[in-house]
Order: structure tokens, then C-alpha cells, then sequence
């Protein structure tokens, strides 16, 4: 009986240890700090229009760093006191400012803070009177943010009066542009991005290869594709809010480093899903056992590429910001009916920045290398560029041809002894007659 009850208390142990360690670990802390609102400013376009203006910092106080999903901004009270003047309320984030008001999930990194404006457009016969009488109003900050933990939502509520407004001449109304940036690319350059529109869950691979890349490749090139376009074309995303993350990944996720989209409870959730949670409990173990022996990346080496390959949010443009995106499904496969459709050669690939490249599947191994090399410097971009496939052009060189021989006569044939004719041959002389 004691034997049975000391092996029932190592589990138990473990359990308790592991919970301790999870729930000590720190989190991100965000706010927005309504205390240090600043720049209140007051423009009239005309007698009908106005626009009030106004900035705030969220703030991290954590020792993680935190992603803010989502944020939108009210006037309030929402019902009849302002409806006559028809407000329009806008959050705009100046690190991905967007025309259409979709706010873009980003990072606050620990300790750090990240400046936020409000604009508020009015419309009423006489704005200056309206806005003269608006007096003390109030706006509502409505966001969710999450770190460590799952999903968090805040209300914050800032008190402003109009008369603390100071008017400003109106500046130039010039349309955010919602254009990905683009690279300077040299059209020598062995890697041509190719752009397209956005690609949404079941658009065609084969066919948006050959409608956008086939065109402008040359017998012999190699199409690359970017994993992330191709995972979200096969469907393989869940948006984050509609993942329900499991004890084990709120629990494992704290011993991830805040960097690794495996830190997050959906995302390591999702990898959960993919692989199970046998698999990631025994890439743990090989990751712990490999720290101490100084052997990093053991648990991607269990887990393997489907689980590395997993991006979290803010890992892709919008509006899939706010999904986790999976690995591709059947890379190789996928390669090979692009090949067979299109007759060049086809490579997935991840890419990024500091010049890293995955080639996760390929038509033709041999020429693995050529895709590295060529796409070192990144083509494709990790922004919103829009340029999910990359034409890298065949600069093999042309096969050595052995010189042709050369050509020797042909021999002649001997011409044949002439021989007489009867007719020609003088007659033989007669014999002799005895």
C-alpha cells in the first residue's frame, strides 16, 4: 500500500510543480492611458464639417509582450443625442494606418508603449455651433488583447470637453492609401515577385499559378510559392477567438519563449490538433533534455515541420492578422500538380528577412540550392506586399555540347578496269591454217 501511494504522489508532485511554474509566469499588462491624453485639436473643412482629434498611448507594464486584436473607439452615448450630427468615430494606428478603418493586430512589446489617435468627424448645418454646444462628452475604448494567457477584454472611458480643443488650420485631407509596400526590385534579378490579388480560403492553387506566374516564366524557371498563401487557400486557419485552447496548452505555452508564435494558447493549440498532444509532450521532454545537454531545437525536431511552419497572429496580412495559419497540407503533392499542369518547376517555401529559406516541398530536389540562393534577399517581403509567388529565372548553365566531328570524305570507290568491247576489240587474228 505505501508503495502504491508514494507512485501515486509523483504524478501528483509533477502536476502540482507544473501548475506552480505555469501560474508564476508573467504576462503582458496593457492599457490604455487615458491620463495621458495629449494633442486635442479642432479643425472646420467648411460650415458643415468638422474634425476633432486626439492621441493616447496603450501601454505594457508586463514582462510580455502583448497583441492587441482588435480596437475600435464611440462616442457615447450611442443613440439620439448625436445623431444629428451623424459622428464618425476612428482609431487609427499610425504603425499600419488604414483608409477603411480595420485595425490591424499589433505588438506592444514589455515595457513600452505605442501612441494611438482618435479622430471624430462631425456633420451638422452649423458645426461650430454644434460643436460649441457639445461641451463634456465621452468616448468609449472598446479592445482585447492576449499574451500567455487567452483572450482579455478592457473598456476605457475618456472625458473630454470641446472647449478644450485648440483649432487648427485644416490639414490637407490625403487619403491613407491601403498599398503594400514594395520592394525596389532589379529586373535582372534572378527573382521576379509577382503579385496578386488577395487569395482567400478555396481559391485554386493550380489556377492562380497559371493565371499570374506562367505567364511570365520562361521554360526551365521555377515558381516559388510562399506557405502561408497556400496554407489559407487550402483552408487550413482558425480565427483565434474560435479556438477553445485545452488545459495542456494553456499550461505548456508559459515554457515557450514570448517570441515563438508557440507561446500563444491558440496557436499552440492548433499544433496540439495537428500532431496530438503525445507528440508535443514528448518534443517538451527532448527540448528539456536537449537544453541541458546544449542541443537547441529538439522540439521542432520531434514535432517537426507541421508544428514549426504554424504562424501566429500578426504573422500574416489582413485579414488574416487575426488568424492562426497552419503548415500547408500535402506540400509535395502540391508542387507535383503544378508541374503537371503548368510544365515548370514548382517550390513552397518560407522565407524571411534575415535571409532564411525553408524549402518545404519542390518538384525537382536538384534544384533546391537555386531556390535558396535566389531567394535569400527575400523578394516576396514579410509585410503586405501581396506577392505570394516568385518566378525564379534558370540561370543553369546551358549544357556543354560536344563539338560536332568533322567531316571526312567519303572514301571513292575504286573505278572499275576497263574492259573492250567486242565491238571496239580489234577482231584476233586468224589462226593459221595448216
Amino acid at each position: 500500500m505505501c508503495w502504491t501511494s508514494a507512485l501515486m504522489a509523483v504524478p501528483a508532485l509533477a502536476v502540482l510543480a507544473f501548475e506552480f511554474i505555469s501560474s508564476s509566469r508573467a504576462d503582458a499588462v496593457v492599457r490604455a492611458a487615458a491620463e495621458q491624453v495629449s494633442d486635442l485639436r479642432l479643425e472646420y473643412f467648411d460650415a458643415s464639417h468638422a474634425r476633432l482629434r486626439f492621441n493616447f498611448p496603450f501601454q505594457n507594464s508586463g514582462t510580455q509582450q502583448g497583441l492587441i486584436i482588435d480596437a475600435a473607439a464611440h462616442l457615447q452615448p450611442v443613440g439620439l443625442r448625436y445623431s444629428d450630427l451623424r459622428p464618425i468615430v476612428n482609431l487609427i494606428n499610425p504603425q499600419n494606418p488604414r483608409a477603411d478603418g480595420y485595425w490591424e493586430a499589433v505588438i506592444v512589446k514589455p515595457g513600452k508603449k505605442m501612441q494611438v489617435e482618435v479622430e471624430i468627424w462631425l456633420t451638422a448645418p452649423d458645426v461650430r455651433q454644434a460643436v460649441a454646444q457639445l461641451g463634456e462628452f465621452r468616448v468609449d475604448l472598446n479592445y482585447k488583447y492576449y499574451c500567455r494567457t487567452p483572450m482579455k477584454y478592457r473598456r476605457q472611458t475618456f472625458i473630454l470637453n470641446s472647449a478644450d480643443f485648440q483649432e487648427i488650420a485644416p490639414e490637407p485631407l490625403t487619403p491613407v492609401q491601403v498599398e503594400p509596400p514594395k520592394k525596389a526590385v532589379d529586373p535582372q534579378a534572378p527573382a521576379q515577385p509577382v503579385s496578386t490579388p488577395l487569395l482567400m480560403p478555396g481559391d485554386d492553387i493550380v489556377e492562380v499559378v497559371k493565371r499570374y506566374a506562367q505567364p511570365l516564366a520562361e521554360p526551365g524557371d521555377i515558381v516559388a510559392l510562399a506557405e502561408s498563401p497556400v496554407a489559407i487557400m487550402q483552408g487550413r486557419l482558425a480565427y483565434c477567438e474560435d479556438i477553445e485552447p485545452s488545459y495542456l496548452a494553456r499550461r505548456l505555452n508559459m515554457f515557450f519563449d514570448m517570441n515563438s508564435s508557440l507561446s500563444s494558447v491558440y496557436s499552440l493549440e492548433m499544433a496540439i490538433r495537428e500532431v496530438g498532444p503525445w507528440r508535443i509532450l514528448y518534443g517538451a521532454l527532448c527540448a528539456l533534455v536537449g537544453k541541458l545537454l546544449g542541443k537547441p531545437g529538439e522540439f521542432y525536431r520531434v514535432t517537426g515541420r507541421q508544428v514549426a511552419a504554424i504562424d501566429d497572429c500578426t504573422g500574416t496580412l489582413p485579414p488574416f492578422d487575426k488568424h492562426v495559419v497552419l503548415a500547408p497540407a500535402y506540400p509535395q503533392r502540391v508542387c507535383a500538380e503544378i508541374k503537371a499542369a503548368t510544365g515548370l518547376d514548382v517550390a513552397i517555401v518560407d522565407a524571411n528577412d534575415l535571409g532564411k529559406v525553408d524549402v518545404l516541398a519542390i518538384s525537382d530536389p536538384r534544384r533546391a540550392a537555386e531556390v535558396v540562393e535566389a531567394l535569400k534577399p527575400n523578394p516576396q517581403g514579410n509585410a503586405d506586399e501581396m506577392t505570394p509567388l516568385v518566378v525564379i529565372r534558370d540561370r543553369r548553365p546551358a549544357p556543354a555540347q560536344l563539338p560536332a566531328p568533322e567531316a571526312t570524305p567519303a572514301p571513292q570507290e575504286a573505278e572499275p578496269a576497263a574492259t573492250a568491247s567486242p565491238e571496239a576489240s580489234p577482231a584476233p587474228e586468224s589462226a593459221p591454217q595448216a
